[in-house]
């Protein structure tokens, strides 16, 4: 069917006024900075108190008494390096999901008992323990502690039921469009070959066994490597004595291993333990990235590039404070402002700078509309490019520094954070008074050195602009943000897109395909009757309506006029030898390429002329999913180099939908085009709802069809 197929091959001057119709003219327009509130001076706080020692084992301890209440928690934690899982990602949360499965001495279900029996809460990760109860039942509780960190034993079929659950899990992930964001984001900010880049898939959690997470679980919980971490009612003395007792003497499980000569560790039972090194660095040039959610009403967009910044660096906290002015959870924020009070593009827009000893990263985004997707996207990067260009202001500053303050002291309240404070010393090998003397580093923040701090760590120019939503509706509109003229596909895994195939019968042929659909629409006979056609259509962009009037004759002639209106917006004619456009750009007749396309186009159903006059090679690709039904996938080639998808309906044979993608001076894009409500007309089946994805969306609406009712005699006129 060539309805539509006009626009599918657009004439530039009718992108170029459609283009101005249904853009937003304030796309680029910046949110009002409203004055802030006057902040009061910063709160004089002080860092609580930790006691540590180190046991005779190495295994290093730290208590932090506080009285007020009868409970004490407690942590251990194994300072595990970074390394690749690789084939195996999702290992080392498995371990982490089966450490407390069961004991040499204990079941599953004898501990799940114990823990409940003491009033106590226990969970696990893939670098330790975390565990809180009354103090009058900690030894018991610790007994327990002791027994699951020393001699965990992974039961086989606990193991079985683990990786059931996560393989669920995974499953599940496919319908939630944030995590799937999350997902791809770490995947396309660090790289596949960086352990934060690796993805867990149905793939490689069949790829790991129990032996895997049983030496890793030998391997790195070691007491040399280890933390214990008491909070609440308890003694410094009460810790020790506790201590003592149980982990004083342990000592790690014999793993054999072997280091080459390049350095890499391999381990028997686990294989290659290759570390992470230096984290990777914003470059290369902005592009886009998408994950098709067919249908879905919101995009899920995220700005993400990676930073070098570790947590001691003299930078962090200017650091820490342009992102709380740029996005990092006050009201008052610039992305806040901007997308959710000036736009009302979404209910929050945030972002999140992250310093870290292995790799930071930078990601800013939000849920929006998917009709206003893009336009997110633009204001985004303009606030990026806006606080790199321009010194914040003097309230920003202030209220920004008094939010952080103020945050710190609430933390104090809580001893586990002068814990988590201590154990962070301890692992990013921080100065001994890093956090006593933070309140001080924040007062010396300048606006001068928030705009250095955005110099050193924010890169709009070299991030990834990553959008999980309606590709149909969206992709297009993104072209213009990729510094590579392109939109690039990704599935839910981080993975190139790939299309799933199933393999069509035994002996279909593309040539097979195409007769169902021509029998579909009534047969041959009567497509070949049709000695003139006229279409009536309209759509509505933005409230205003477009008309189009399409007109075909035999032999071969063919017009079109799309109006706005009393306004002509675009005509074109072609009288089977020669062809005229006339639009924003004036009158012109058509050459080269362009009067090819109208040549091969300028027919009712110029499917029927694929093979026998144009010599298209097309190639039957198998069975796809169109939105739910099933559909052959067919390939169009020309002689001229162009590509073309069409998809046709397994079941009744009806064309769904054609994908064509295109070069234009705004970068590469994709036109798809959707054909719904096929009604008879003169005994042929036409689609009655035309829908058209092109970087805006096009719903035409077939008003009128008639079938050899005689057409004027000027229809074709090359004049115009």
């Amino acid at each position: 069917m060539t309805m539509f197929r006009s626009i599918q091959n657009p004439i530039p001057g009718a992108l170029l006024v459609l283009a101005a119709l249904a853009l937003p003219h304030a796309m680029n327009a910046q949110a009002e900075r409203s004055k802030a509130p006057n902040p009061g001076p910063a709160p004089k706080v002080r860092v609580g108190d930790h006691k540590s020692f180190t046991l005779a084992n190495g295994m290093r301890v730290i208590v932090v008494e506080n009285h007020k209440v009868p409970l004490v928690s407690v942590q251990v934690r194994f300072d595990v390096p970074l390394f690749r899982q690789a084939e195996k990602a999702g290992m080392t949360d498995l371990a982490g999901e089966l450490l407390a499965s069961g004991t040499r001495r204990k079941t599953k279900a004898q501990i799940d008992e114990a823990v409940d029996k003491l009033g106590a809460s226990l969970s696990t990760a893939s670098d330790g323990l975390y565990a809180q109860t009354l103090s009058r039942n900690l030894p018991a509780l610790m007994d327990l502690v002791y027994e699951i960190v020393t001699s965990a034993t992974f039961p086989p079929d606990e193991f079985e039921k683990a990786k059931k659950r996560m393989l669920s899990a995974i499953k599940s992930r496919e319908d939630s469009p944030d995590a799937i964001a999350d997902v791809v984001a770490n995947a396309l900010t660090f790289g596949k070959g960086h352990p934060y880049g690796e993805v867990e898939t149905e793939r490689t959690l069949n790829m790991i066994n129990r032996a895997h997470v049983f030496t890793y679980y030998q391997r790195f919980f070691r007491p040399q490597d280890g933390y214990l971490v008491f909070v609440g009612d308890i003694t410094e003395a009460q810790a020790k004595t506790i201590a003592e007792r149980l982990f004083n003497d342990w000592t790690a499980a014999e793993v054999k291993s072997t280091v080459g000569a390049d350095g890499v560790e391999t381990v028997d039972g686990l294989g290659a333990i290759r570390l992470a090194g230096e984290g990777p660095a914003a470059s290369g040039v902005r592009r886009v990235a998408f994950v098709d959610r067919p249908g879905a009403p919101q995009s899920v967009v995220r700005v993400i590039f990676p930073v070098r910044l570790k947590p001691g660096d003299m930078r962090a906290t200017s650091a820490q404070v342009l992102n709380t002015i740029l996005g990092g959870g006050v009201f008052n924020a610039r992305l806040m402002q901007n997308l959710r009070e000036d736009k009302g593009y979404t209910y929050g827009c945030y972002s999140n700078l992250e310093s870290d000893r292995y790799a930071g990263r930078f990601s800013a985004g939000a849920s929006v509309r998917t009709e206003v997707t893009d336009s997110a996207v633009a204001e985004i990067l303009n606030e990026l490019e806006l606080i790199r260009d321009e010194r914040v202001t003097l309230g920003e500053l202030t209220l920004a520094k008094s939010y952080l303050a103020g945050s710190f002291a609430r933390s104090l309240e809580d001893p586990r954070t002068v814990a988590r404070f201590a154990l962070s010393t301890y692992l990013n090998n921080l100065k001994k008074d890093h956090y006593s003397t933070y309140l001080q580093r924040l007062d010396t923040v300048s606006a001068a050195s928030v705009y250095s701090a955005a110099q050193d760590f924010l890169f709009p120019d070299n991030a990834v602009i990553l959008v999980v939503g309606d590709k149909d509706r969206v992709a297009n509109k993104l072209v213009q943000f990729s510094a590579q003229g392109g939109v690039a596909f990704f599935d839910a895994n981080g993975e190139p897109f790939r299309e799933a195939f199933e393999k069509a019968p035994e002996g279909l042929t593309s040539e097979a395909v195409l007769e169902a659909y021509f029998k579909a629409c009534g047969g041959r006979k009567a497509i070949e009757g049709i000695r003139d056609l006229r279409i009536e259509m309209s759509a509505s962009i933005m409230g205003q309506q477009i008309d189009m009037t399409q007109l075909f004759a035999q032999p071969h002639k063919y017009s079109m006029e799309m109006r706005s209106g009393p306004i002509t917006v675009q005509k074109v004619a072609y009288d089977g030898q020669r062809g005229f456009s006339q639009g924003a750009e004036g009158k012109r007749e058509l050459e080269a390429e362009e009067l090819e396309d109208m040549a091969q186009n300028a027919y009712p159903f110029p499917e029927m002329h694929y093979q026998s006059k144009y010599h298209h090679k097309v190639f039957l690709n198998g069975i796809v999913d169109v939105d739910g039904t099933k559909a052959y996938k067919l390939t169009i080639s020309t002689e001229n180099g162009n590509v073309a998808y069409e998809y046709y309906d397994v079941t009744t044979g009806l064309k769904l939908r054609r994908v064509e993608p295109k070069y234009t001076p705004e970068g590469n894009m994709t036109i798809t085009t959707k054909y719904a409500d096929y009604k008879p007309v003169g005994g042929v089946l036409f689609p009655h709802m035309v829908t058209q994805h092109m970087g805006m969306d096009l719903e035409f609406v077939v008003k009128e069809i008639a079938v050899n009712k005689g057409l004027p005699a000027t229809a074709f006129d090359l004049g115009l």
